[in-house]
C-alpha cells in the first residue's frame, strides 16, 4: 500500500479538479467501453468453458468415452449449471464496470497517468484482477479432479464483483478522497 500525505491528496484533488472544470474531459466511445467492461465477464466464460472441457475431459478418461460430440452433449445439458451462473454474474459485472469505467475514461490520459490517486487505485484493481483470474486458472486446472470447483467461476467472478468495489471504496476513504471523487463525478456527469 502507498503512503500518501494529507498535501500530496489536497493537491492531486486540485489538479484533478481543475482539469475537468477547465472542460478537457473526453467523451470515450461506446465500442472502447464495451471492449473494456466485457473483457473480464469474456473471459470467465471462456475460463468456464474450459472449466466444463476439463471436467467432462478428466471424467471421461476414466470411462472411456471421450468424443467431441459428447462435449457439446454435456455442455447442453450439465455444463448449462455452470455456464449460465457465469453468464448472469458477467452481465451484471459488465454494466457496473461500464459505469465506472464512462467515469473513469472521461478524465483525459494525461491527467490519469499524472493523478497520484488514480494512479494507485489503477494497481490496486490491476492486482486485484491478476489476484482472482489466477484463482480462476487454479479453478480450471482443479476442476477435472474435484467437481466442486467446476463452480469456482461464477463463484470467483462473483467475488471478484465484490471485492473489487469494497477494495476501491476502502482505498478512496482511507485516502479521505471519498468526497472530492464525488464532486468530480458530479462535475462530470453535468459535463
Amino acid at each position: 500500500m502507498s503512503q500518501f500525505t494529507k498535501a500530496e491528496i489536497d493537491a492531486d484533488m486540485a489538479m484533478l479538479t481543475d482539469k475537468i472544470a477547465s472542460g478537457g474531459t473526453v467523451i470515450a466511445s461506446s465500442s472502447d467501453l464495451l471492449k473494456k467492461s466485457f473483457f473480464i465477464p469474456a473471459l470467465s466464460i471462456l475460463l468456464s468453458l474450459v472449466n466444463t472441457w476439463t471436467f467432462y475431459y478428466i471424467n471421461s478418461l476414466r470411462y472411456k468415452y471421450a468424443y467431441s460430440e459428447g462435449y457439446v452433449e454435456f455442455l447442453t445439458s450439465d455444463g448449462l449449471f455452470v455456464l449460465i451462473p457465469t453468464v448472469i454474474i458477467g452481465l451484471l459485472f459488465s454494466i457496473m464496470t461500464y459505469n465506472n469505467l464512462l467515469i473513469y475514461l472521461t478524465i483525459p490520459d494525461d491527467v490519469r497517468k499524472k493523478s497520484l490517486i488514480l494512479g494507485h487505485l489503477e494497481k490496486i484493481v490491476f492486482r486485484t484482477v491478476v489476484f482472482f483470474l489466477g484463482l480462476m486458472i487454479l479453478s480450471v486446472i482443479l476442476s477435472g479432479f474435484i467437481s466442486w470447483f467446476a463452480f469456482g467461476i461464477p463463484a470467483l467472478e462473483f467475488a471478484l464483483f465484490l471485492v473489487l468495489n469494497m477494495i476501491v471504496g476502502m482505498e478512496i476513504n482511507r485516502l479521505g478522497a471519498g468526497l472530492a471523487l464525488e464532486k468530480i463525478s458530479n462535475l462530470i456527469k453535468k459535463i
